[in-house]
């Protein structure tokens, strides 16, 4: 698929050139198409490459077996969108959940502001929106390798090229893409490497990374706090008002009921 202007394929040269970064990128790979990333990353750079995996990111073109989070599909014509897994071998203890998709969610928009004219929010836990429209979603997996050790899998996918026709009819009115939203043409690279660089500011030392930090750029880049939700956790629902967001409790909602319940983004989904 190309953009206005040309073509835009991924290569692993034209994402590391003077990409800069200390953990998240260090080593790039891009396939013409493969099952998940997620699942590579697990399957193929963890279990053959083990600790030197880390911060390996896999670029795919396509994905057969794509997917968010609970097991839902995520739809991607070939070369529409920016599909990627980033592998980190966990230390001890590891990031809570909530840390990895806060700090995740930060990185992706503000490297979607920094390569583009378009300006999306942050919803909990893992989506990324223009107005009341889906633009990017973010995938958390954390797996035992082997002798103890376990790796989070940290899976990106954002809309960059796709125009209506391009989603199915059933999420046409709920989803969007940069192409979309933009009125230049769309550099898929240059998104993709402002991303990285961001994912890196936060990942490449967690422990610099203060929580009231995070949760400052959470809120700079979220409508949430303040607005009415139901959510769905654990099979039970809540509703209420979000009042606040950790990284270590997740969100905390002022409940119809008087209330007040912290939900973990691992185990929680937007209804």
């Amino acid at each position: 698929m190309t953009a206005r202007g040309g073509s835009h394929e991924l290569s692993a040269a034209e994402l590391s050139r003077d990409l800069n970064v200390r953990r998240v990128g260090r080593e790039i790979t891009v396939l013409s198409e493969v099952d998940s990333t997620n699942e590579y990353a697990f399957e193929v750079l963890a279990s053959t490459a083990g600790k030197h995996a880390d911060g390996h990111v896999v670029f795919a073109e396509h994905q057969e077996g794509g997917r968010g989070r609970l097991g839902r599909s995520w739809h991607s014509p070939r070369g529409a969108s920016l599909l990627f897994t980033t592998l980190l071998w966990e230390g001890r203890p590891p990031l809570s959940p909530s840390w990895v998709i806060m700090a995740a969610a930060v990185a992706v928009v503000r490297g979607i502001e920094q390569s583009t004219e378009v300006e999306p929010v942050i919803r909990w836990p893992n989506d990324i929106y223009v107005g009341d429209k889906k633009l990017a979603g973010i995938l958390a997996e954390s797996r035992a390798i082997k002798r103890g050790s376990r790796a989070l899998a940290l899976g990106v996918g954002v809309n960059c090229l796709q125009r209506a026709a391009h989603f199915p009819p059933e999420i046409r009115r709920a989803a969007t893409s940069l192409d979309l939203e933009s009125s230049r043409a769309v550099d898929r690279t240059a998104v993709a490497r402002a991303i990285l660089r961001n994912l890196d500011a936060y990942f490449a030392e967690p422990g610099r990374v203060g929580d009231d930090q995070l949760v400052a750029a959470w809120r700079e880049h979220s409508a949430d706090v303040g607005a009415r939700v139901t959510l769905l956790s654990e099979g039970e629902r809540f509703t209420g008002r979000i009042v606040d967001v950790h990284p270590a409790d997740g969100l905390l909602v002022q409940l119809d009921t008087g209330a007040r319940q912290h939900l973990d983004p691992a185990t929680t989904t937007r209804m």
